[in-house]
């Protein structure tokens, strides 16, 4: 019978920044060693060895790609710890890989719009927090630590654009993080809040999340719900 994890096994695998990113992209969706390799530009065996440790505390499992084997998060576990972390330091901050470089310079629909976890991101997530903080929607927390909190303005101009902030505030994640985009470097709204406002997004159709992949399609002009 395997023993059950301690919390400090837990913290001593997220001590390594390279498992911090590896957990950041999985976040994103299933992927193989191979393909983790070339996004974080590590060595395979690297990979594989901080994939091992991670699996031993249950953070990822192995899942079946056709005849590959793929890797997975346990989301439930991962996302709150991941948002803990971001709400005090720059975590899984790891300079970029080759493929987020591919997908820049291709200018590929996932680099465009895509999901990470359960928010907007891409250049479609990093624009609209963009656009938010100009508008003063959000801002940044006082203390040296990367989120945002809400303005009474952002609570009127969500509030009338369907966010269900209620739901955002009383959720035991983190509200509104500072979730450092894969591939543009730069941060998009993550935690309770930004889930809250991609379902937004898509029940008034402005969004809409391509099947069975992490790209979103760009239904509407997302300057049009800004406006309201």
């Amino acid at each position: 019978m395997t023993s059950p994890t301690t919390p400090v096994q837990v913290a001593a695998a997220l001590a390594d920044p390279a498992r911090l990113a590896l957990l950041a992209a999985l976040l994103e969706g299933e992927a193989t060693v191979t393909e983790l390799a070339g996004r974080l530009d590590l060595a395979q065996p690297r990979v594989s060895t901080h994939l091992a440790r991670l699996r031993a505390v249950g953070l990822v499992v192995p899942v079946a790609m056709g005849r590959h084997r793929a890797y997975a998060v346990n989301a439930a576990r991962v996302k709150p710890l991941l948002d803990a972390l971001y709400a005090t330091g720059p975590a899984a901050v790891a300079r970029p890989g080759r493929q987020a470089g591919r997908e820049r310079r291709r200018d590929t629909p996932l680099r465009r719009a895509r999901t990470c976890y359960d928010h907007l991101a891409g250049v479609a997530g990093v624009t609209l927090l963009d656009r938010m903080r100009q508008r003063k929607w959000v801002t940044e927390h006082a203390e040296d630590r990367p989120g945002y909190r809400l303005t009474p303005a952002g609570t009127r101009a969500l509030t009338r654009r369907g966010v269900a902030l209620g739901d955002a505030t009383t959720s035991r994640r983190q509200f509104a993080t500072a979730c450092l985009d894969w591939t543009e470097r730069r941060p998009h709204l993550g935690g309770a809040l930004g889930a809250g406002v991609l379902e937004a997004l898509k029940a008034r159709g402005y969004v809409r999340r391509t099947t069975g992949a992490r790209v979103i399609r760009i239904t509407r002009p997302l300057t049009d719900w800004l406006r309201g």
